[in-house]
């Protein structure tokens, strides 16, 4: 037999095999999707909500003591207390607070009330400003507090390095640009991590949310003797990530994650919730949105999940690796008033989580040690908890996010033959009113949080 038939016939018997491994799939698909048709016609055993006793957080919360609200007194101002003689201030001390936890001044942000002043600087790389409390006698240095404190390094470069690590670039990778020791980067990581922590505790406060997506995603831990997963909860009109947590796939965590953001909400905050098919969502979302009920006659209490809330469910069926069908089940609620809402804030009105699913990749794309197929995995889940810490204070904070930005009434003009101006950027944290301007990343890790 000629060379060119045996070519022939072996493309025969290509296509030949491609079409009948085609045709089992296909039968295989749609077996799947009789299955699934049959399991639907059948009546499907209904979830029964949680109460708040579940929940393990909550009732720690109940445990713990009471500690009051702090200094009731109202603080008096140091220019008041102090004689109006002597040299006038020469720097400027915003933003920056005493330390020492017995003065009355403590964690006092503001310059017309705190009694800081300048006592002269230090440094050999750069010039370090030193303060002095005029109230209580303690000195101390403007990097007190923050990720720079007693770093030897120069600020600017410290904060090129945590830009990097933050913009997605691995360590290994930054050490050989920068010439910075592993073990150096991974301490400033450390750092930042805690300090972006602290930092969202401190605004992340009487937070008022209109839709909140949650979702979670699978990451890799080398040292991990369990999955880890990644789970997210956002907000999806200014693109706030409420909760980060990484944990197993469990109740308690799905419990966890629902208890943390309840707790930065402000009072009476009742935000649109949708997720994916997990029904520990279910169960998380009515063990804390409700209150216990003691009608008349009744001995005990009863936990009544509230009529306002809103909650569906984006479940996507699979048949080997191809998208089935996809279902919106509303969950609690109605799916009117939870249309109605949705298109009032300008969405198109259906139960979705494309928000949240593209904060995923941004997250994987923004965290190194979170890429696909890297050889880059995190070691210690620790240590991947603090890098996406430090993301997500940049991300909020630091970042720019294309879909916020706002159109100008008046278009502004600028210099030479540029066109004016159109729209204003904003970050995460702008859109949500935490603050009025972006932040650099010295400025973010210079921000004192004792």
């Amino acid at each position: 037999m000629r060379p060119e038939h045996q070519f022939i016939i072996a493309i025969i018997l290509l296509v030949i095999l491609a079409g009948i491994h085609w045709i089992i799939e296909r039968q295989a698909c749609n077996r799947k999707a009789r299955q699934l048709e049959a399991a639907k016609s059948k009546t499907p055993r209904p979830l029964k909500p949680k109460d708040g006793d579940d929940c393990v957080e909550c009732c720690n919360q109940k445990d713990e003591p009471s500690t009051g609200a702090g200094r009731s007194k109202k603080v008096v101002p140091w220019s008041e207390v102090k004689s109006r003689r002597g040299r006038k201030k020469e720097i400027v001390t915003q933003g920056q607070a005493c330390n020492n936890k017995d003065c009355v001044y403590y964690h006092n942000m503001e310059e017309a009330e705190h009694a800081l002043v300048g006592y002269g600087s230090h440094g050999k790389q750069e010039k370090i400003q030193d303060l002095v409390c005029q109230a209580c006698g303690k000195k101390f240095t403007v990097r007190c507090d923050t990720v720079l404190y007693r770093l030897k390094t120069h600020s600017e470069k410290v904060g090129m390095a945590l830009a990097f690590l933050a913009e997605g670039v691995d360590v290994s990778a930054l050490e050989r640009v920068m010439r910075i020791r592993e073990g150096t980067l991974r301490t400033w990581l450390s750092r930042a991590g805690e300090h972006a922590e602290k930092l969202h505790e401190e605004f992340f406060q009487e937070m008022v949310f209109a839709h909140i997506q949650l979702d979670e995603l699978w990451a890799d831990v080398r040292q991990a003797s369990q999955e880890v997963w990644l789970w997210v909860a956002m907000e999806a009109n200014s693109k706030v990530i409420a909760v980060v947590k990484l944990g197993p796939r469990t109740l308690d965590m799905a419990m966890g994650v629902v208890h943390t953001l309840c707790c930065m909400m402000a009072a009476g905050c009742m935000p649109v919730l949708s997720s994916d098919g997990l029904r520990l969502y279910f169960y998380a979302l009515t063990a804390h949105f409700g209150e216990w009920v003691r009608e008349e006659g009744d001995k005990r209490s009863i936990w009544r999940v509230s009529c306002e809330l809103l909650y569906g469910q984006v479940k996507k069926i699979q048949c080997r690796r191809r998208l089935v069908r996809v279902e919106h089940n509303m969950m609690w609620g109605e799916m009117e008033k939870l249309k109605e809402r949705l298109r009032g804030m300008g969405l198109s009105g259906r139960i979705n989580t494309a928000f949240v699913e593209r904060i995923n990749l941004s997250i994987r794309q923004g965290v190194s040690f979170l890429v696909r197929r890297t050889w880059g995995t995190a070691q210690w889940t620790p240590e991947l908890e603090l890098h996406l810490e430090w993301w997500r204070g940049y991300y909020h904070f630091s970042r720019y996010h294309q879909s916020l930005r706002v159109r100008f009434t008046t278009p502004l003009p600028r210099k030479g033959r540029q066109q004016p101006r159109r729209y204003r950027s904003r970050t995460p944290a702008m859109a949500a009113g935490l603050t009025d301007h972006r932040w650099s990343v010295l400025e973010l890790i210079s921000y004192p949080l004792p």
